[in-house]
């Protein structure tokens, strides 16, 4: 092990992440894991790093130091490029330009302490704790072992655009669909939702025309990761990795897994559709 980077300025949200612990929601602990698995997993590719090494997860404003010359890489919000960072040099992740998170892998992946396996952070469970100033960051494998001799940087297989908005999402019925209102269901499909600001690891919260909740109570029960969940004002809510485990508001609809990375891509303000996913709708 070596350190490799110092940090500077942690940003916001600033997090070690992995796969996360899924099948522990039973005893209240979420999934957690990085926002972007697709993007998480590509700069994990792009070092020759196994797949599920923890990285370091950011929405924007971190600034690294490199302690010692090593290999690193970036996916998600800031594009895909590995480089041999130098001594010294800066590595920042500035305001998004297009999509939401950042990623950088380390060689062999960054050295975090595991609970239940995993090395994510999850705040909200009191999992371990954000990046602060200060902090030395330790990587795991051999700092010159991923780049050919003689190859300064190296750009990956682009990959789709995952940072346009999206055309569509598509969902799967909730299981409380078919209690929901015929105006109730075609609002959900009828019209844009924008993210709103209030967005988070916990959950992306949808602002549009109001749809109304099924009448009546119900009772608590458990929330899978994509879950579009109907409060009584009327404005969906989508869980996501840190959110809760069980929810006593209606599930309309589950958004497809296939689209969730499309999903926390699009920045708040931005706006998303809704569509069938075929075949699962009667």
């Amino acid at each position: 092990m070596m350190e490799g980077l110092e940090v500077l300025s942690p940003g916001l949200l600033t997090t070690v992440q992995d796969g996360g612990r899924p099948g522990w929601r039973r005893f209240g602990i979420p999934p957690g894991g990085a926002m972007d698995r697709a993007a998480w997993q590509n700069a994990n590719r792009l070092l020759h790093n196994a797949l599920d090494c923890p990285v370091l997860e950011c929405l924007q404003g971190a600034r690294l130091r490199a302690l010692n010359e090593t290999t690193v890489a970036t996916s998600g919000a800031w594009g895909a490029l590995a480089w041999t960072a130098q001594p010294g040099e800066i590595i920042e992740f500035p305001a998004n330009l297009a999509g939401v998170w950042h990623y950088l892998a380390l060689p062999g992946g960054v050295a975090a302490e595991r609970f239940l396996g995993s090395a994510s952070v999850c705040a909200r469970a009191g999992i371990g704790t954000a990046l602060a100033k200060g902090d030395r960051i330790v990587w795991l494998g051999n700092p010159a072992a991923t780049l050919p001799p003689g190859v300064k940087c190296r750009h990956p297989i682009p990959l789709e655009d995952e940072f346009d908005i999206p055309d569509s999402l598509r969902l799967w019925p909730g299981p409380q669909w078919a209690q929901f209102d015929a105006a109730a269901q075609r609002g959900l499909f009828g019209q844009a939702w924008r993210i709103s600001a209030r967005s988070d690891r916990t959950g992306y919260r949808l602002v549009g025309a109001a749809i109304a909740p099924p009448a009546g109570e119900l009772v608590s029960e458990p929330v899978r990761v994509g879950s579009i969940q109907v409060p009584p004002n009327g404005q969906p809510v989508i869980t996501l990795y840190d959110g809760p485990t069980v929810g006593g508001y209606a599930k309309i609809a589950l958004i497809d897994p296939a689209d969730l990375d499309r999903l926390v891509q699009t920045r708040p303000g931005q706006s998303v559709r809704f569509t069938r996913m075929p075949g699962c709708w009667t």
